[in-house]
């Protein structure tokens, strides 16, 4: 199979991490979940000793969006050993900002993974979910404190299925940093995917509300996978 960059858009619980671990799993594509491991970085031992990570820990905790130049940096880092080592990569949400996604003259994330994947192997799938479920999903989310698994909540399970650690609540899903994290995505991501059309970039929009395996068999479509 030719190697693909996959880029999944959508609102906070549309389930771009969902989708991007079915890949993952199904078709051996490498996950990068933004998020996560912006998290990972602001959480791990001996983040207060940076000035950098102890301004993106607060910004992260506040819902909105890190820092772009530094989220770039990561984001291509990663791209670039992903595609040497002859892996299809997914992102979940990234790139989040315009500045990510073309920089000036065309010299962001776009314009790396095109050179590293070549434009016809690029493919952005734009999952659509209302405020309402976003709100919902997101405010009834818990997730594993070691392996990150997503479970809802209000369950008597409380610990994970697959590692048995302890399950959490994200500082991003408390209510009042969803309606953060929304308004984020709607002014500064949203408008990336007109960025992506204008550039000729195929965009496929796929309704994010049915049940995951249902959203997973369009976006096998949209991918051309069997």
């Amino acid at each position: 199979m030719q190697k693909q960059a996959v880029i999944i858009y959508g609102p906070p619980g549309s389930g771009k991490g969902t989708q991007a671990e079915l890949l993952a799993r199904r078709y051996n594509f490498i996950h990068f979940d933004t998020g996560r491991y912006i998290e990972s970085l602001v959480r791990a031992p001996g983040w207060e000793k940076s000035a950098v990570l102890r301004r993106e820990r607060r910004i992260f905790d506040s819902g909105v969006l890190c820092t772009p130049s530094w989220v770039f940096k990561i984001t291509a880092q990663f791209a670039g050993k992903m595609s040497k080592l002859g892996y299809s990569i997914v992102f979940s949400g990234s790139p989040r900002t315009l500045p990510e996604a073309f920089g000036t003259k065309d010299n962001g994330l776009a314009k790396v993974l095109e050179r590293l994947y070549g434009k016809a192997n690029i493919v952005v799938v734009q999952l659509q979910v209302s405020e309402k479920a976003s709100l919902d999903r997101n405010s009834h989310r818990l997730v594993c404190s070691v392996c990150g698994l997503p479970l809802l909540s209000g369950t008597k399970i409380k610990n994970c299925a697959f590692c048995a650690g302890k399950m959490r609540t994200r500082s991003l899903d408390k209510p009042e940093v969803i309606k953060v994290r929304l308004k984020e995505y709607h002014n500064r991501t949203y408008p990336i995917i007109a960025g992506m059309k204008k550039r000729n970039f195929k965009v496929f929009p796929i309704n994010g509300e049915p049940l995951p395996y249902k959203v997973f068999e369009n976006v096998k479509k949209a991918l051309k996978l069997k």
